[in-house]
């Protein structure tokens, strides 16, 4: 297996209450902290060593809700991983938190543990649609966290904001991206809601929707967009809006495709395996076999080439900087022109796609249409013998 530097995402399992929409794991038993971080560091290093991993590029700490962590023992655990990665952490450490985990205290404390970026869930400015959602916040709550953030001035801020939660219409969304905007935050991630199966929104969806129709959503969107680039956000990814050199780097670097290693409960990790064949597998959703100590993993998938490359354009093109074919050729050992002429005929004349010297990048509208464009390059693959395709994973 090759020696490779890699994204590190770290999933806390906890959270005090679980909101209606979210289908993420977690457990609302903080009981078992101590041991989940002892067990947390045990597998961060067995992974390092069975995986050959040269050090980490990002750290990111998401949940449930990473802010309820004991600053003592995320701490520790933190200084462990600067000891893992030649005594320093990676440039951007960060932290997912919800407005009640911000004080005075907790930001002293994260700062002083070498976290320098949080992503705050605000999801709605309004009461009545943090309530309609089944969000424990307030708009009392989210006013003074950032109030504070400002006084401390100190963090990279990425707000996230969900559109068309129960009982919005478009108006409400813009004046939540508005409200937004007036904190002056780095990045905003702005993305609609998901319906996910089993949770508490999704079976009582019919009984609390009212909101904007289906026809209004899209002239919605595009006033969105205009507001944040008028305010100096750039579009860097389908939901991603960021002021320049802002971008999330660790997200970026899933975008791109790069190694990443997930430890934690229901954390996913992809990595070379041998001969650089992509390896994907997850820590099983188990928090009380983690934190004692028995570290339970899915079965491991290796990636076919074929696999590889449709997951590849999947995310590369969620991206505004694109894809560089000249790294396509490298990976993939063949020329992307070749492998769906048909598509890019289809598409590149229409500023959907563009194919701009050796980068291969959706346009403003193709962002916005992407699942159409996948469905021509997926269709196209498939009628190819893709069976020769190699794959080197991309170090």
């Amino acid at each position: 297996m090759s020696v490779c530097k890699t994204a590190l995402y770290l999933h806390f399992p906890f959270c005090r209450v679980k909101c209606d929409y979210c289908d993420f794991y977690s457990l609302c038993d903080l009981s078992l902290q101590e041991d989940y971080f002892r067990s947390l560091e045990k597998q961060i290093r067995d992974l390092k060593e069975s995986y050959r991993i040269d050090g980490f590029e990002t750290l990111y700490f998401g949940g449930g809700t990473p802010g309820l962590a004991d600053p003592d023992l995320l701490k520790s655990l933190f200084d462990k991983i600067a000891l893992m990665n030649d005594g320093q952490l990676p440039e951007e450490v960060t932290l997912e938190c919800n407005p009640v985990n911000i004080s005075r205290e907790s930001l002293r404390a994260w700062k002083g543990m070498g976290i320098n970026r949080l992503s705050l869930g605000v999801q709605s400015f309004r009461d009545e649609f943090l309530r309609n959602a089944g969000r424990r916040s307030s708009r009392a709550a989210i006013l003074a966290a950032l109030e504070r953030l400002q006084e401390d001035g100190s963090f990279n801020l990425n707000l996230d904001l969900i559109q068309g939660l129960p009982g919005m219409n478009g108006k409400d969304q813009l004046k939540d991206l508005e409200e937004a905007l007036s904190f002056e935050p780095d990045h905003i991630s702005w993305y609609g809601l998901i319906l996910e199966a089993g949770t508490v929104l999704a079976d009582q969806w019919e009984s609390r929707r009212s909101g904007v129709e289906d026809d209004e959503e899209e002239a919605v969107w595009h006033k969105g967009c205009r507001l944040l680039a008028d305010n100096g956000f750039r579009r860097y990814e389908i939901s991603n809006f960021s002021r320049p050199g802002r971008e999330s780097r660790h997200n970026s670097l899933y975008w791109k495709m790069r190694p990443y290693l997930g430890c934690g409960p229901a954390a996913v990790s992809m990595l070379p395996g041998e001969k650089r064949q992509p390896v994907r597998f997850r820590t099983k959703e188990d928090l009380r076999a983690f934190a004692s100590g028995s570290c339970l993993y899915t079965e491991k998938e290796s990636l076919s080439a074929a696999d590889f490359l449709k997951d590849f354009l999947l995310m590369g093109l969620r991206l505004a900087e694109g894809i560089d074919l000249q790294r396509f050729e490298k990976i993939f050992t063949i020329n992307a022109e070749d492998l769906f002429p048909r598509t890019l005929d289809k598409f590149c004349g229409t500023g959907l796609l563009n194919l701009d010297g050796s980068v291969l990048r959706a346009g403003s509208e193709g962002m916005d249409l992407l699942n159409t464009i996948l469905l021509s390059l997926f269709s196209e693959l498939d009628e190819k013998d893709l069976t020769g395709l190699s794959c080197l994973f991309p170090l």
